[in-house]
């Protein structure tokens, strides 16, 4: 094993960010979940979630590495105060190849007295068959239990229609290439319509990432997506952080929305 996958795999050095999503209402806002964000060890390039899971999938431990995210993650959650979802992003590699994932995750929520109700699994494609019957098998034994299930990064990579149709998931979230200057692009804005078609036609709660601008949150407004996540509305912060700000109870609402929502 090389010397960072073990550094890896020690307490602390894996860290957990919580970004707040947020549900839009006329006057306020709801927080409805909080995703869980991993951070490797400080200042080394592993820091950034995306070099430390490439660098674990080269050496065959991204889902051991998954494992170790999602277990700090539970725990942290469990320092927060409130109800809402806790977020956990699961790479589809980890749901086909761990055995007995699902008992596993349930036995860690349980751990940190975190109910499945509270839980959101959002799958992350990258180069995994989702028609496997493993795949499959995981993510019914997850529904079974209570647990939410998003596709995230809907509309790039391996995160299309295909997927949606096979898995049936409970969440879409939107990839914010499609959310970033929609209120400019007809293109863009005629994507989020038809996500948005096809969310009420099947009774799914589509989640919109990466806000930044009030236009692009405007054009989703007008197509029902009500559900946000971004820097308009809050950065990642650790726990301890989160629970000292007033975000949990008294989120603020950006300044041109006011009184305009639905």
């Amino acid at each position: 094993m090389s010397a960072m996958l073990q550094r890896l795999r020690q307490p602390g050095e894996i860290r957990v960010e919580f970004q707040p999503i947020f549900r839009v209402r006329r006057d306020h806002l709801e927080v409805y979940a909080l995703e869980a964000l991993a951070r490797g060890p400080r200042g080394t390039s592993m820091e950034r979630p995306a070099v430390m899971f490439e660098y674990a999938r080269r050496k065959g431990a991204e889902a051991a590495i998954d494992l170790i995210c999602m277990s700090e993650a539970l725990r942290a959650a469990s320092t927060l105060p409130g109800q809402p979802l806790i977020s956990l992003n699961v790479h589809g590699s980890t749901l086909t190849g761990v055995r007995n994932f699902t008992q596993r995750f349930l036995t860690s929520a349980e751990t940190y007295g975190i109910a499945p109700g509270r839980l959101m699994i959002e799958i992350i494609e990258h180069h995994v068959p989702w028609i496997a019957a493993k795949f499959h098998e995981t993510l019914e034994e997850l529904r079974e239990a209570g647990v939410h299930i998003a596709i995230d990064d809907l509309g790039i990579g391996g995160s299309n229609f295909q997927m949606v149709v096979d898995c049936h998931p409970d969440h879409l979230k939107i990839d914010r290439h499609l959310i970033h200057g929609c209120s400019e692009d007809r293109w863009r804005r005629a994507v989020l319509q038809s996500i948005a078609t096809l969310a009420r036609s099947c009774d799914v709660t589509t989640i919109a990432e990466g806000i930044e601008d009030v236009a692009d949150l405007e054009v989703l407004l007008e197509n029902g997506i009500d559900t946000m996540q971004g820097w308009l509305y809050a950065r990642s912060m650790p726990a301890l952080e989160l629970a000292k700000s007033s975000l949990l109870l008294s989120p603020p609402m950006p300044q041109r929305m006011k009184g305009s929502c639905s």
